[in-house]
């Protein structure tokens, strides 16, 4: 097994059912995405995993994988019969390196 390092970001439309932008953080982190680092939350769109592969899988196929994770998701809030529509995502995957929130510095 190989592991990977996988960020994922999304827009959901403006009028997306406040209900169903919770559910769907819910239901991706029923899916093992992490919503929080050390206690502290992510951004309100922003979610991050540590996902194992077969030794044989490659970067695009984890990439893959995670937007499956993200329509899938989608599809099952959607089915609760909320209104939801993704606009887009961004997903990084590597195969190794460090991952964190930035350090902005304190407000003025």
């Amino acid at each position: 097994m190989a592991t990977f390092f996988a960020t994922l970001v999304y827009e959901l439309d403006p009028k997306t059912d406040p209900d169903a932008r919770k559910l769907l953080r819910a239901e991706m982190v029923g899916r093992r995405w992490q919503d929080k680092i050390d206690g502290r939350p992510l951004p309100a769109t922003a979610l991050f995993m540590r996902r194992a592969a077969p030794a044989e899988d490659t970067t695009d196929d984890v990439h893959r994988a995670c937007g499956v994770d993200l329509q899938s998701a989608v599809d099952s809030v959607r089915k609760m019969g909320l209104s939801i529509e993704l606009r887009r995502a961004w997903v990084q995957v590597t195969g190794a390196g460090t991952y964190g929130l930035v350090t902005l510095p304190e407000p003025r």
